[in-house]
């Protein structure tokens, strides 16, 4: 599977449609968050599903055990590839989540990546979400190498922060897709540096190149 995941943060349904078929030579997994899960719902995820490609559901599940196991519940019936729970719910809600059978990959957010942390507070919820089952965690480039000698090369790490260059926005903890991938990363999330791009399909073309074909 492509290492790139790429974020359909659009709120138009149409704008991910044609995103997904100029990209998809380039990506096999597309995230879909809360902005256009609220907008489009199972419609959004049936047509990248139609399309061959796997639905990263990144809803960032943190609730009360039950809820958050019933949360995942529903999620495998859409027949997604993966989804996100938040570290900081705790052993009990990890648990809970992990607990479902054939669910889906699980991944544990550790932190945002626009907020300032240390590799310290990461490492303690990395290992927290691996002792419970949980799948690979969300975290940033600066932390894979750190993660990946923790917790051994099977455990996923899925870096967003992604930027070909570097650019002014509200994310503190960024990285290039060679630096993540070569530090590690299962997967790497990349989302305006194509989405917001006068040819996307130039531009994930790029970055599939720098880190799939010269690894």
């Amino acid at each position: 599977m492509k290492k790139i995941i790429l974020a359909l943060d659009v709120h138009d349904f149409k704008k991910a449609q044609d995103l997904v078929k100029k990209t998809s030579q380039y990506i096999d997994v597309y995230k879909v968050g809360p902005i256009l899960f609220l907008q489009s719902g199972r419609e959004i995820i049936k047509m990248i599903k139609d399309n061959g490609k796997e639905v990263f559901l990144d809803l960032k599940f943190h609730d009360i055990p039950a809820t958050v196991k019933r949360s995942v519940e529903s999620a495998r019936e859409l027949g997604i590839f993966s989804l996100t729970v938040h570290s900081i719910g705790g052993e009990e809600m990890l648990k809970a989540g992990s607990s479902v059978e054939n669910r889906p990959k699980i991944w544990a957010v550790t932190v945002l990546t626009s907020q300032i942390t240390t590799p310290e507070e990461v490492l303690r919820r990395v290992k927290l979400a691996k002792s419970c089952g949980i799948d690979g965690v969300i975290a940033s480039p600066l932390e894979i190498s750190i993660i990946k000698k923790s917790c051994g090369t099977d455990f996923n790490v899925v870096t967003p922060g992604i930027r070909p260059l570097k650019v002014e926005d509200d994310q503190k903890r960024v990285a290039t897709p060679e630096f993540a991938v070569k530090a590690g990363a299962d997967f790497i999330v990349v989302g305006r540096p194509i989405i917001e791009a006068q040819n996307p399909d130039e531009i994930a073309k790029n970055i599939y190149e720098s880190v799939e074909v010269k690894s």
